[in-house]
């Protein structure tokens, strides 16, 4: 089946995504992070997208990781302040995807941070460098654990979202 090959590699090539689609990769410390990628993965449902994987990067290899860039169109990423810098395992999977010279999709951001959070202007330092990554201007910014005023937020970044998806 020489044509399914010759798609795969024009696909990759061109970096262009396999599927439209949105994988959440999130990094928590202690499950408030992953809260809410929880909460935006249940919306993006409810708005009718169908094809949403949400990934742990402390618990599935970066290889998997950085495969799931290339195949969805949409990202997201959720990733708490450490030490004043990244969470070590997303700072790894922004790195790989930066070396892998990811190119063509469309990004959004969750930060968490109780005192100087600065895992967002991190991660859009590394995505930056990264040819034709659109990222979304809806930052959230949690503080510890998602507050009920947020959830609005949560929800403004799903629309926005699955309304390039839906």
């Amino acid at each position: 089946n020489l044509e399914w090959f010759l798609e795969k590699y024009q696909r990759w090539s061109t970096y262009t995504p396999e599927d439209r689609g949105v994988a959440i990769f999130c990094g928590s410390i202690y499950g408030h992070t992953e809260n809410a990628a929880e909460i935006l993965a249940a919306r993006l449902a409810e708005r009718g997208v169908k094809n949403i994987a949400l990934y742990d990067v402390s618990h599935t290899d970066v290889s998997y990781l950085v495969s799931e860039a290339f195949r969805c169109s949409h990202l997201v990423f959720a990733c708490p302040t450490y030490n004043a810098g990244l969470f070590p395992n997303m700072e790894t999977v922004l790195l790989d995807l930066k070396a892998h010279n990811l190119q063509n999709r469309k990004v959004a951001l969750i930060q968490n941070g109780t005192w100087a959070a600065s895992a967002g202007k991190q991660m859009k330092e590394i995505l930056s460098g990264m040819k034709n990554v659109e990222i979304l201007e809806n930052e959230i910014t949690l503080k510890s654990s998602l507050r009920e005023e947020q959830l609005g937020e949560l929800q403004a970044m799903a629309d926005q979202l699955a309304e390039d998806l839906v």
